[in-house]
């Protein structure tokens, strides 16, 4: 069972210790990783969904040398602020980099986003790629999204469904029907465990729909605008995939041909593996 963003991943070095930035109405909960000796220059590391922010230690070793990294918590995980309605991707950007500042730590233009970290990572790319040298995805959301999410983000209808969907006892009746359709096999094994855990109590449920809600404006552009950023800005994104991926299935990839490198490892979605680090330090 995934860990939930509220408590740090059971082995984080203590040193490592969450903290708070605010900027304006935007919160964000972090922690920095700083290599032996220290360092001004950070890279910037964007967790997936329901994760813990320090899950992204894991990929230390894609680092360049002597380099800090900085791990934000997404909108409504942790203590990161999630009731923006939606929240301004500028805006969201900005307070990171003003989080860096407040460090004392300098961009050095290294952006690593996993999962839905990668969605957030594409989309900040294609907005500013003057940023970056270096973007690196690791299956990341938002490059197809299905018929429920369109649904439920997407129009005025469903973001009301999603609101009300956390009040009363309307979460367990969708406990209820997700078994339902688990047991009769209309839902894949594999789905109705990712629903049902995030259905098992109220705080994670509301979790859900203040990430899904605060984050409906950061999908990054069409294939052709983001093979148009590709030419201008030559050689700084790649993207990785898990071959057996059934969260962010690899035919996801499509949508990158002709943008940028594309990587497929034997895995599914765990690319944080220390296995499959070494592989994409090293892809060949």
């Amino acid at each position: 069972m995934a860990l939930t963003p509220d408590f740090p991943a059971e082995g984080t070095p203590p040193e490592v210790q969450r903290k708070t930035f605010a900027a304006g109405e935007i919160v964000l909960e972090y922690a920095v990783w700083l290599p032996e000796g220290g360092s001004q220059r950070s890279a910037l590391a964007l967790h997936g969904f329901s994760r813990p922010l320090e899950d992204m230690l894991a990929v230390r070793p894609l680092l360049p040398e002597e380099t800090a990294m900085v791990m934000v918590h997404l909108p409504a995980h942790g203590r990161s602020s999630g009731h923006h309605r939606p929240l301004d991707p500028a805006a969201w950007f900005e307070a990171v980099l003003a989080l860096m500042e407040h460090e004392k730590l300098t961009f050095d233009g290294t952006l690593i986003g996993y999962s839905l970290g990668g969605r957030l990572a594409l989309k900040w790319w294609s907005t500013a790629p003057e940023r970056f040298h270096r973007v690196l995805l690791m299956a990341p959301d938002g490059l197809v999204s299905n018929i429920g999410y369109r649904f439920s983000v997407e129009t005025a209808l469903g973001r009301a469904w999603l609101v009300s969907s956390t009040r009363g006892r309307s979460r367990e009746r969708m406990v209820a029907v997700t078994e339902w359709l688990g047991r009769r096999g209309i839902i894949p094994e594999h789905f109705r465990q990712f629903s049902l855990f995030h259905l098992e109590s109220a705080e994670m449920w509301n979790m859900v729909v203040d990430c899904w809600l605060s984050l409906r404006l950061f999908w990054p552009p069409g294939t052709h605008r983001l093979r148009s950023v590709a030419r201008a800005h030559p050689g700084v994104l790649e993207a990785h995939f898990g071959e057996r991926d059934k969260v962010i299935k690899p035919r996801n990839a499509q949508r990158l041909k002709g943008v940028c490198p594309l990587h497929f490892h034997p895995c599914g979605h765990g690319l944080l593996r220390p296995d499959i680090i070494v592989r994409m330090a090293s892809p060949s």
